[in-house]
Parts: C-alpha cells; sequence; structure tokens
C-alpha cells in the first residue's frame, strides 16, 4: 500500500514536472554552462518534498601539490568558484605535505592531536591516524549522507578497514599515484582501470555520487580528492604528471611564474636552514617542463568542477550546496633551489582556497590568514553538526556570510619526519614573520623589508627581541588543542634595525 501510494504521488509529480518544465521553455529559459540544464533541475527541484531535511550539503574538491599560481590556468573553476563566491587570499596548508594535510581535513586536529606526522615512519600515514578521528561521522551521525571520492591518506590500501564515517566509500586503493592504472573501493564492489585518465574517472564517480545523494532528499557531504598535479609514480619511477587526452599540446610556451621570483635559483644559500642550504643550482629547463606538465594535468580538474557544478544544479540542490576548492599543499618551483613541499616557505605553505555556497557574496575576497585546520570546522558550523572532539580550527561561516570575523594574530605551521619522533622545524606565521626551528636549526623571515624570504634574521642581533617573542607564541602553540590554537596575542616588538618600517611601532 505505501509504494503504491508514493508510486502515484511519484507519477503526479512527474506529471507537475513536465508541465512546469514545458510552460518555462516555451517562455524562454537564458541558461549557461552552469544553467544549461533547464528540464532536469526543474525536474529535480519539483521533486523536493516540502518539509524535507533543508540543511545545505557540502563539497570539497581538492587537488594534490597545487600551487596557489596555477589557479590562473584553470578559467572554469574560476568562474564558477571564485566569481560565484569567495576567495581567500591568504590561505595556507599549515603542514604542508600529502598525508599531514589531509589528516587534518580528516579530523579538523593539528598533527600533534591527530597524531600523523608525516607521510612515513612510525607517526606517518594512514596507520598513524588516531583511531576514531574520521569527522565524517560528525555528519553521518546527524543524518547526513558522507560520500568520498579519490585520493585518501597515504599509506591507505585494499586491506585497510573502511573508515566508519563514510556512507559511500570511493577511495582510490592500486596505483594511486599512477593517473592511468589503478582501481577504486567501488564502495564495496573494487573498479579495476587500466586504460583510463584518473582524474576523469573520480569526476565520473564524484558526479554520481552528487546525482544519488541529491536524489535522496537528503543533505549530504561529499569529498571529491584528486590526484592531479601531482608527480606520476609508475613502475617505482617518478615521472611528470600525463595530460588526458586532448591536453597533451597545451601550455607549450608559458613561463612558470617562478622564474621570475627574487627566490629562483637564489644564489646566496648560506644562511637558509640546512635543508636549503646545501642545495644545487636549479634545472631551470627542468622547472620548465614540470610547471607545462602540471598545469596540463590541472586542466581536467578544471572540466571536472565545471561537470559537478553542472551536476548540482542539474539535480536542483546548486543553490543549497558550498563547494570548496583547495589544494593539500603548495608546491616550490625552484624558489630558494628548492623544488617540491614539505618545507616552510610561502610556496610550500600556500594554496587556492575558494568557497561559493548560500549567503556567500559572489566575487568576494577575504584576507584572513586562514589554513586547512579552519575547514571541518567551517564544515560543521555550516550543517549546525557538533564536532565529535576538540577540533583544532575556527569556523569560517561569519566571514562566509559577509561577517566581521575575529581572527587569530599567530598560526602554528610545521613539518615531520620519518624518523625519531616525527618532528622536523615547527614555527609559527603572523602577517609580518614567519619562524621556525627543529632543535638545532632555525629561520626568521620579515615580509616586510624581505618578501621573498632572501635573508634569515635568526642569528641577527637586531630581530633578538622579535625571535625571543616568536619563540614564545611558538612554544605555547606546541601543544595547542581547540581555542589555545587560535589566541590573539596581541603586538610584536619592533626590530632595531633602522632600515624596518616604522620603528617605534609594535607589528604582528
Amino acid at each position: 500500500m505505501q509504494a503504491r501510494a508514493r508510486s502515484v504521488a511519484a507519477s503526479v509529480l512527474v506529471a507537475l514536472t513536465v508541465a512546469l518544465a514545458s510552460a518555462t521553455l516555451s517562455a524562454g529559459s537564458t541558461s549557461t554552462a552552469e544553467r544549461d540544464v533547464s528540464a532536469g533541475t526543474l525536474t529535480a527541484s519539483a521533486l523536493r518534498v516540502p518539509g524535507a531535511d533543508e540543511r545545505p550539503n557540502i563539497v570539497l574538491v581538492m587537488t594534490d601539490d597545487m600551487r596557489e599560481d596555477d589557479l590562473q590556468h584553470m578559467p572554469l573553476t574560476r568562474r564558477l568558484l571564485a566569481d560565484a563566491g569567495m576567495t581567500f587570499e591568504d590561505a595556507i596548508s599549515p603542514h604542508p605535505l600529502c598525508c599531514p594535510a589531509r589528516a587534518q581535513l580528516a579530523t579538523g586536529q593539528y598533527a600533534q592531536n591527530n597524531g600523523v606526522r608525516h607521510n612515513r615512519g612510525p607517526f606517518g600515514g594512514f596507520s598513524a591516524l588516531a583511531p576514531g578521528r574520521e569527522a565524517s561521522t560528525w555528519f553521518r551521525e546527524a543524518g547526513y549522507q558522507t560520500g568520498f571520492v579519490g585520493k585518501y591518506l597515504n599509506g591507505y590500501d585494499p586491506h585497510d578497514a573502511r573508515p566508519a564515517g563514510w556512507s559511500r566509500w570511493d577511495a582510490l586503493q592500486t596505483g594511486t599515484y599512477d593517473y592511468l592504472d589503478f582501481s577504486l573501493a567501488g564502495n564495496g564492489e573494487r573498479q579495476t582501470y587500466d586504460d583510463a585518465y584518473v582524474t576523469d574517472v573520480i569526476a565520473r564517480h564524484t558526479d554520481q555520487a552528487a546525482r544519488d545523494f541529491a536524489r535522496t532528499g537528503q543533505p549530504f557531504v561529499l569529498y571529491s580528492w584528486h590526484l592531479a598535479p601531482h608527480y606520476r609514480i609508475s613502475e617505482g619511477r617518478r615521472r611528470m604528471p600525463p595530460a588526458a587526452p586532448g591536453d597533451q599540446a597545451l601550455f607549450r610556451d608559458v613561463r612558470p611564474p617562478s622564474l621570475d621570483d627574487g627566490a629562483f635559483d637564489e644564489r646566496d644559500v648560506s644562511d637558509q636552514p640546512a635543508y636549503l642550504r646545501h642545495l644545487p643550482e636549479v634545472d631551470r629547463e627542468a622547472v620548465v617542463r614540470e610547471h607545462r606538465a602540471r598545469l596540463r594535468s590541472l586542466q581536467a580538474v578544471d572540466r571536472a568542477v565545471e561537470s559537478l557544478i553542472g551536476t548540482l544544479e542539474a539535480e536542483g540542490v546548486l543553490d543549497e550546496t558550498y563547494v570548496v576548492f583547495t589544494s593539500d599543499n603548495g608546491y616550490s618551483l625552484g624558489e630558494h633551489r628548492y623544488v617540491g613541499k614539505d618545507v616552510l616557505t610561502d610556496e610550500a605553505l600556500e594554496v587556492p582556497l575558494l568557497v561559493r555556497g548560500p549567503d556567500v557574496p559572489p566575487g568576494a575576497t577575504s584576507d584572513l590568514p586562514v589554513t586547512l585546520v579552519d575547514l571541518p570546522a567551517t564544515f560543521a558550523a555550516l550543517a549546525g553538526v557538533s564536532p565529535g572532539w576538540v577540533v583544532d580550527g575556527t569556523s569560517l561561516q561569519p566571514t562566509l556570510h559577509g561577517e566581521i570575523q575575529p581572527f587569530r594574530d599567530t598560526t602554528l605551521v610545521q613539518t615531520g619526519s620519518s624518523v625519531e619522533d616525527g618532528w622536523s622545524h615547527r614555527g609559527v606565521r603572523t602577517d609580518r614573520y614567519l619562524y621556525g626551528v627543529d632543535g638545532t636549526d632555525g629561520f626568521l623571515y620579515d615580509a616586510h623589508v624581505d618578501p621573498d624570504q632572501l635573508v634569515n634574521l635568526y642569528d641577527d642581533p637586531a630581530y633578538a627581541a622579535v625571535r625571543a617573542a616568536l619563540e614564545r607564541r611558538r612554544t605555547a602553540l606546541l601543544d595547542c588543542a581547540g581555542w589555545t590554537c587560535n589566541q590573539v596575542f596581541g603586538p610584536l616588538p619592533e626590530p632595531l634595525d633602522p632600515s624596518a618600517p616604522e620603528r617605534g611601532r609594535s607589528s604582528g
């Protein structure tokens, strides 16, 4: 009887939908790539039952090792997310390496609290994640549908247990870095691909998950974590990230912006921390080749964002969905002679962060010093869900909704190690300074006088008081948890160097 009643109701709704669609289309509809789904949108919208759960959906799209300036070459993502939402112009990954960064997003906590300090070693990889610490459980227990597609934490493989918080689980299981030969969990029915492009497959699976979730009428959280533009690992060898079919000829003449950075192939690195001090000069042509290959690999992600937005629009749920785009960490392309991540420099720390969604003003920008650790707290606030444990980030909901938001003035930044206690350099970042130590080695940069971070002021007597104050903040944050990670410490002393601006005043 209930099934028959549902069938009759569905038939009435479909008939009403067709009539509405016909009337709308005959009257003329103004659609773009984002609107090009008029009949499908009406159908999905008409099927939304009054009184249904109206909490917002949350979708997180993430790339792997993407620089903030790579976004210049993703026009679809900029148009559909940045122009339609908010750009955070000072976003960072405070632990700029794949697994620790992903663990922060999985838990809403820094590494000292979630257990993951590196990709490998006793404090590295998926196995180091604190048991049960998966923020998706907050949403699932609150009645949300939860789905994951793509690259999860490093070290996760088919033999590991499925994280409990995900009602739909479609993580890469084998060939994680291969791009062309890989398998996904398939929500319990493993799917293997040996002649497909991983970004396109993740995009299709993401779209299908969004479609299926939307049609239930219940809210959902969906993570779509791409591999690009991470380098390829195939048959044990590191290679350039391959392009999707049709993209191989792109960007043949593009010049890497790092070549014009004052820190590129830094001439004198003798004062830099040890991990930069002994590097050889940069192979300029290799940097050019890698940059172009990375951009080519990102074009499929750009199209995936467009496809996802189109799917959400077609299902009638775009207007109640927050879509967030970021990267797990940044990437250095020859600055300070370094190529890669896992260092505390601007190039490795900085990531793109775009958000569109309900009540987010289109084309807006924010200069708050936000981090990936803030995202789980933000998602919980937007969904009205209580975190299941103490989180170390701050919700960005007020800023997203156009409100003025008090914010921390000092952020913990750190890198890990695969040996000993799992730590390497740990430090702090303010709007002026970047400071860190590893016990024997340290650095201090002043962005007001040295934006390219060419001069290490760690041993400069003129900055002794600044260094001491930053060390006190670092000490206070090393074991922070919850609100103690988000303190406002107040002004810092000015350096004694007469070349420093605004002498006699305090700085942050």
